[in-house]
Formats: C-alpha cells, sequence, structure tokens
C-alpha cells in the first residue's frame, strides 16, 4: 500500500509558514530584550533656583522652634524649652559650642506673624547669626499631618 499525498505535489511554499512565525518571535525576543538590556538613568543637574532649598552642607546648624499657644509664644532650643528672656543667652552659647552661625527656626503654623518676626528680630541682634527658615505643618481636625 502506498502513502499518498492530499497535497499536490508542488505544496510551493507552505512550508516556509512555520519559519515566518519562527523569525517574527526570534525578531520579537532580540526587540523585548534589547529595551530591558539597555535600561538606563541620566543624571539632571537643575540650575538654583529660589523654589527649591540651599542644600546646608557641612554647617550644623541650631534649630529654634515656635510654638504658639493661647499663654503666648514658646521656643524651644534643640529640643528643650526656653524662656523668651533667656532665648539670646541660650542661643549663643548653642552657636559657640557648636562653632557655628547657622540658627535655622522651624515655626508653627499657628504662629502669628508678629510672634516670628519678634523671633527674627531677637536672632539677627546676636553676632550676625545666619537664618535658615522653615515652616512646622499644624495638626488637621482628624489628628492626621496636613
Amino acid at each position: 500500500m502506498k502513502l499518498e499525498m492530499s497535497l499536490p505535489e508542488r505544496p510551493g511554499w507552505i512550508f516556509v509558514i512555520p519559519g515566518f512565525d519562527f523569525l517574527a518571535l526570534l525578531l520579537a525576543l532580540v526587540l523585548l530584550t534589547g529595551v530591558v538590556a539597555k535600561e538606563s538613568f541620566a543624571e539632571v543637574k537643575l540650575p538654583p533656583s529660589e523654589f527649591r532649598g540651599v542644600r546646608l552642607g557641612d554647617t550644623n546648624p541650631v534649630v529654634v522652634m515656635l510654638k504658639s499657644t493661647a499663654a503666648g509664644p514658646i521656643y524651644f532650643i534643640n529640643g528643650s524649652e526656653v524662656g523668651e528672656g533667656d532665648l539670646g543667652r541660650v542661643l549663643l552659647k548653642e552657636t559657640e559650642a557648636r562653632e557655628t552661625r547657622a540658627v535655622a527656626i522651624k515655626v508653627d503654623r499657628k504662629a502669628t506673624m508678629d510672634e516670628r518676626q519678634v523671633l527674627i528680630n531677637l536672632i539677627t541682634g546676636l553676632n550676625h547669626l545666619r537664618i535658615l527658615e522653615g515652616y512646622r505643618r499644624g495638626e488637621t481636625s482628624e489628628g492626621r499631618r496636613r
């Protein structure tokens, strides 16, 4: 018994079709691996701007916090409470101990502009200290930070 083909004797390019599938798969793999392998990063150096903060560098500033309460402003230097009368003396002592002229102030959002200005005037009257300003966020009604 002789086997007979259901196709004509000269099938033409029908045997090449799986080859096209293989080439398409190979091309897709090459393209996808090329994208993954060449993923790199570029460093972007932005010019100085008044809207971005300035790095402190090696300075270790004395941190003065102003918190507004119903009884009046409360001042903290490096986390410990300081009275308004002793603020200048303690601030000079801390700047001399750290050998710096930088003073970072953190002002509570509830503090008024007058309380903030009193603190700034007190600091600027002390041996040409440099002020670095920051603000603390206030608590919202839900107890979360904004």
